[in-house]
């Protein structure tokens, strides 16, 4: 898996937590221009602590194994629990909610 297949599994991730990039820069401390480019590919580079620290964020893992490594049971179960997302719904910009006062 390449950075380009990193940011754009942790978009769709993002999308499912119901989450913005902002909030997400605020959780993990990396900026949310630095999100942007992550999860759009335009990022070159993104350091171990700063990828660590997004998918913490979201509460997810990364897991270190072979190349061509084939799926095992416990990859297809934890796929099966992911939420899936509809292809319209990844092209959706997450909103917070906004008080009157605001």
């Amino acid at each position: 898996m390449n950075l380009f297949e990193l940011g754009d599994a942790f978009r769709l991730a993002r999308i499912a937590a119901n989450k913005t990039q902002q909030q997400v820069a605020e959780l993990s401390g990396v900026t949310r221009a630095r999100i942007s480019r992550f999860e759009t590919g335009s990022l070159r580079e993104l350091g171990t602590v700063k990828m660590l620290s997004l998918f913490e964020a979201l509460g997810l893992e990364l897991f270190v194994r072979p190349i061509g490594h084939g799926r095992t049971l416990d990859d297809v179960l934890a796929e099966q629990q992911m939420p899936t997302i509809p292809v319209e719904e990844t092209r959706r910009r997450v909103r917070t909610s906004r008080s009157k006062g605001e």
